[in-house]
C-alpha cells in the first residue's frame, strides 16, 4: 500500500541543501518495493547498495551487490532484496515485513567505496502511517454511511411515488375540476 508520498528538502545533518527526499508511509507487515534509475553509461558495471541514513555518522549499508554481471545482479540480506538490471539501468529494492523500527531515511547508491557513494534518485523517508490510516478509514466509513443512508431514502421515495395512492382517494385526486375564468375576471 502506498498511502502517500511527498518530496521536500531534509534538515538531517550531512545532507546538502536541495537534497530531495520522498516520504512514504507504511503499515506493519507491508512490503515496500522501490525503483532507482541510474546512468547506464557511468554506472552499469558498478556495485549498488541500499543504505539507511543516520542523523549522526556514516550511512549503514543494509544490502550490497557483490557481482558486476552485465545483465542481472542480485543481493539479499535479511529482509532486504536488491536487484540490479544493468541493461535497463535500474536498481529495484524490496524491504519485506516492515516494522515500526524501519521508520527512517534510506537511499539507493552506487557503491564505489565505503566512503565514496553516488546517491541515486532521491532519498526515501519511511514514516509510520497507522494513525493516518485510522483517520482515513473513519472518513471513508462516515461518508459511506451518509451516502448509503441518502441512497436508501432516495430509492424508498422513488418506490413510494411510483406506487402512488390506490383506491377511492386516488380517484378523488384525479377528478378535481377547477372553475373556468368568467368574462370580466382579470
Amino acid at each position: 500500500m502506498q498511502v502517500g508520498s511527498m518530496k521536500h528538502t531534509s534538515p538531517i545533518p550531512g545532507l546538502k541543501d536541495g537534497d530531495e527526499e520522498e516520504q512514504k508511509c507504511f503499515l506493519k507487515g507491508e512490503n515496500l518495493t522501490l525503483t532507482c534509475p541510474y546512468n547506464i553509461m557511468l554506472h552499469s558495471s558498478s556495485l549498488k547498495a541500499w543504505q539507511r541514513v543516520r542523523s549522526h555518522g556514516s550511512p549503514e549499508t543494509l544490502v550490497i551487490t557483490n557481482t558486476r554481471k552485465p545483465d542481472f545482479n542480485v543481493a539479499r540480506a535479511g529482509r532486504y532484496l536488491l536487484e540490479d538490471y544493468p541493461t535497463e539501468s535500474i536498481v529495484k529494492v524490496t524491504m519485506t515485513e516492515l516494522q515500526k523500527q524501519d521508520v527512517g531515511l534510506y537511499q539507493c547508491v552506487i557503491y564505489l567505496s565505503p566512503n565514496n557513494v553516488v546517491i541515486l534518485y532521491h532519498r526515501i523517508r519511511l514514516v509510520w502511517c497507522q494513525e493516518q490510516w485510522v483517520t482515513v478509514m473513519v472518513i471513508v466509513l462516515t461518508c459511506g454511511f451518509i451516502l448509503n443512508k441518502g441512497l436508501v431514502f432516495s430509492v424508498l421515495f422513488v418506490l413510494l411515488c411510483k406506487a402512488g395512492p390506490k383506491g377511492p382517494a386516488a380517484l378523488e385526486l384525479t377528478e378535481i375540476h377547477l372553475p373556468l375564468p368568467t368574462e370580466g375576471w382579470h
